[in-house]
This record gives structure tokens, sequence and C-alpha cells, in this order.
């Protein structure tokens, strides 16, 4: 086993390489993920070892997230709690009238990278390059491509 020190945007993004990625909203699969791919059994058990790893980092800056969202957000139509960089104002008809940037926008987004940058030390299975020659894929796995060794 190794360690590799990863900043908590690349575990999550990582966690999304291995697991596949899904819609917030919907829960959906929008793209498949290494796990998906055909991969021997052994590649799959320490990918799914690593991917337990991953998701729970994911799991515990999740409500970190959520926390800097509602600092920061405003409340939905839907009940929700969301931020954007841009504020939309409509008429009576729906049409957007006027578009100008949320002043709570740099705030959260400031916050939220700086979260995001902490660093995590991950042990996994070392990965080799050549373990993954017969993959063929269309998905980029950048990421999980910095773990490989030549």
């Amino acid at each position: 086993m190794v360690k590799t020190k990863l900043k908590l945007i690349e575990i999550s993004g990582l966690s999304e390489e291995i697991h596949g990625l899904q819609d917030r909203q919907t829960g959906e699969k929008v793209q498949n993920g290494l796990l998906d791919e055909k991969l021997s059994l052994v590649q799959k058990y320490w990918l799914t070892d690593l991917g337990k790893k991953t998701k729970e980092v994911v799991d515990e800056v999740e409500p970190l997230r959520n926390e800097v969202i509602s600092k920061y957000g405003t409340t939905t139509p839907d009940g929700g709690i969301g931020i954007s960089a841009i504020i939309e104002e409509k008429n009576e008809e729906g049409v957007v009238v006027s578009r100008t940037p949320n002043p709570n926008w740099d705030l959260f987004n400031k916050e939220y990278s700086d979260l995001m940058a902490q660093e995590r030390d991950i042990e996994h299975q070392e990965f080799a390059l050549n373990d993954f020659t017969d993959v063929k894929s269309e998905n980029r796995y950048a990421i999980f491509q910095t773990l490989l060794k030549p």
C-alpha cells in the first residue's frame, strides 16, 4: 500500500472518476466511471477499495459544503438553498429583465475553495500503468492517472 496526498477537490474528483458522475438533483448517472470499464477482478477489487475511501471523504465534506451554501445562498422556489454567481430579476411573465453579479458569490467561492484546498493522505494499492493497457475508454481519468506508476 502507498499513501498519496491529495486536495479534497481532487479526492472528490477521483471518487467521481471511480464511481461515475451523477446528477445531484436526480441521482441519475450521467457518466460512467472506472468501475464500469472492463477490468480484471483484481483491478476492480483495488479500485473498489480506493472508491470506498474516497467516498468516505466526500461524505465528510458534503455537510460542510452544504453549510457554506446555506451561509451565502438563498432559498430557491422549490424550498432548497442555492447560490449562483449571477442574480436574475424576472418580470411577471418570467422573462429575465436584469442580471447582476451576486455579492455573496465571491465570499462563498473563497470559503469553499479554501475548504477544498485542504489535503488528506489516501492509502491505496499501488497502480501500475501496465495493469490498465487493455482499458479502452472514451473517458479521461485525469486524477486517477496521477496515481499510476510507469
